[in-house]
């Protein structure tokens, strides 16, 4: 265990700071409490990058170097004891897409450019994983099904209802119930810190719920964001029961000792990764 966050937007019982060797990260007790499951939320804090990167950074276009990144996916494959060849991420591209890893898929096998937000899998011994540094991580288990899944939602994706989709996708290609799903929001920027313009505003225009996740900024044209509420808000209109959805609360730009952030590091940052595994 090491020590919380100097600030947080909210606090939630259901999860716990952790640490395994020199990597430190945030765990929910729920998806804890499932035997076949290993997951995190990580930190910056465990690798070997530097400087800004200090240092646990999974961001390939962050300017840091191969070995590093090399270094960090081993720091991470050994504290959690992930098979070697089986940490799956993809190349982000804040878009909607799904990628599915099964044994009919083969992309993910051979290493080829992957252009996908979300990645869904049923098969055991291969972790998902996906990057952030502001964005909402969103990790999903289906309990009955075992079937788990990481999502980034950034606002783009958020407005485009990508964990809606990855909801959609367990119901129709894993037969899953959403009554089945937990559904875990992992640390982001706050409704404190995610200050947006008009344009982003208006990419929300057919949302019925788009209230209840935007209010008025300080300067005319601006708009406070809370991410983490709109998605939790497509997990519910797709009846994940609110009793199976766990938010961190845990603002990374006010957090930038524990989190990467890029907007509260104005660009200049790395990526922490978050993942989950079938045991």
């Amino acid at each position: 265990m090491f020590k919380n966050p100097d600030h947080r937007y909210g606090t939630s019982d259901a999860f716990r700071f952790s640490r395994r060797d020199d990597v430190r990260y945030l765990e929910c007790l729920a998806l804890g409490g499932c035997d076949f499951i290993t997951h995190a939320f990580c930190t910056r804090w465990g690798g070997t990058s530097g400087g800004k990167l200090s240092n646990l950074n999974f961001g390939t276009r962050s300017g840091d170097t191969e070995g590093h990144l090399l270094k960090n996916r081993g720091v991470l494959r050994s504290a959690f004891d992930l098979p070697e060849q089986n940490l799956i991420t993809v190349n982000q591209v804040h878009g909607d897409r799904l990628l599915i890893v099964d044994e009919k898929t083969q992309d993910w096998r051979h290493g080829k450019k992957l252009e996908y937000d979300g990645i869904i899998s049923s098969m055991p011994g291969v972790s998902v994983g996906i990057k952030t540094a502001d964005c909402v991580p969103v990790l999903l288990a289906d309990r009955a099904k075992r079937v788990v899944g990481a999502v980034h939602a950034g606002w783009k994706g958020t407005s485009l209802g990508i964990v809606a989709k990855a909801i959609d996708t367990f119901m129709k290609e894993f037969v899953s119930r959403p009554s089945d799903i937990l559904a875990v929001i992992g640390p982001a920027i706050g409704p404190c810190c995610y200050e947006v313009d008009e344009t982003v505003f208006h990419h929300f225009d057919n949302n019925p719920n788009r209230e209840s996740f935007f209010t008025e900024g300080k300067k005319e044209g601006k708009w406070m964001l809370d991410l983490p509420a709109a998605n939790r808000s497509q997990l519910l209109g797709k009846g994940v029961p609110s009793d199976n959805i766990f938010s961190a609360d845990i603002c990374t730009s006010c957090n930038r000792g524990t989190f990467f952030s890029h907007r509260g590091e104005h660009g200049g940052t790395g990526r922490q990764i978050n993942f989950i595994m079938l045991r």
